[in-house]
């Protein structure tokens, strides 16, 4: 298949990016490794340019959000001839050869209006089906986004800057009449926020909690407002996905350690949203 890939940074562990870069890179053409940190970390290019030939690092010394950086290697990729990308998060990574039979099943898929293919980056709570099936949404990391669709479809919504993007674009994927497809038989190593032990208010006993860093309670809060209250075309299962996610900052508000932190992240996020500021906070 003719397919490129990305993977973009934010202060990266080099060993770990680059034990879960191996596998997948060997089935790209082409791997286009965008780093967003404020500060360049030290050997990176080195130690990528080791990995494998294909790896194109580009630093730009400021974090402008995954949605500008999913866009500029849309428009690489598609400048390039290829016609899929691979978009992933640089904590992410397959199973061993479970790359490569995504790249067989997506050419075996009977579908013919797929934008995007996805994998199943929550197994505890998805079933694995040997069959695809479509998806109201897909998360960025493990996704296939097909190229040539894109100019129906429209980029990566910047004004998100990063929470939601994901969501977004595959709500607009399904408005524009094609198809999120997710093979849930791939499992992608994946971590969704930060895990923390927190006591139930209802029983008292003591479970994992997904938390998130005040600064992404800020842009859950304000993007989700956003989808929810000014985006056009949602249907009632979009509002209620969006709201699902947004539920998720109850843990926050709770057990986050940083809750003081967390609160003013919270309140800042729904001013912004009710005067209008989008983009970076």
């Amino acid at each position: 298949m003719n397919i490129a890939g990305v993977v973009i940074l934010y202060h990266p562990d080099i060993q770990l990016l680059s034990e879960n870069i191996k596998t997948y890179v060997q089935g790209l053409k082409q791997l286009y490794v965008y780093d967003n940190s404020e500060t360049k970390t030290p050997d990176i290019e080195e130690a990528l340019r080791k990995l494998h030939p294909s790896i194109q690092y580009h630093y730009f010394n400021a974090n402008e959000g995954i949605a500008k950086r999913l866009n500029r290697a849309v428009e690489e990729a598609a400048g390039n001839n290829f016609d899929y990308l691979l978009t992933m998060d640089q904590d992410s990574s397959f199973k061993e050869g479970d790359f490569e039979k995504y790249k067989l099943q997506m050419q075996a898929s009977a579908y013919f209006n797929v934008a995007q293919f996805g994998v199943n980056c929550q197994p505890n709570f998805t079933i694995a089906k040997d069959q695809p099936e479509e998806a109201l949404t897909l998360i960025t990391s493990g996704s296939i986004v097909n190229l040539s669709l894109i100019k129906t479809i429209g980029l990566f919504n910047e004004n998100l800057f990063i929470d939601f993007v994901d969501a977004e674009f595959s709500y607009r994927v399904i408005q524009k009449g094609y198809v999120n497809l997710m093979f849930s038989n791939i499992i992608l190593n994946h971590a969704l926020g930060k895990l923390i032990e927190g006591r139930s208010l209802a029983n008292f006993k003591k479970t994992l909690r997904i938390t998130h860093s005040p600064v992404r309670v800020y842009y859950i809060i304000r993007n989700g407002l956003y989808l929810l209250l000014k985006a056009q075309g949602l249907s009632t299962a979009m509002k209620k996905d969006v709201l699902r996610c947004i539920k998720i900052l109850k843990n926050d508000l709770i057990y986050n350690p940083q809750l003081g932190l967390v609160y003013i992240h919270l309140f800042s996020g729904i001013f912004d949203f009710l005067r209008g500021k989008m983009g970076k906070k």
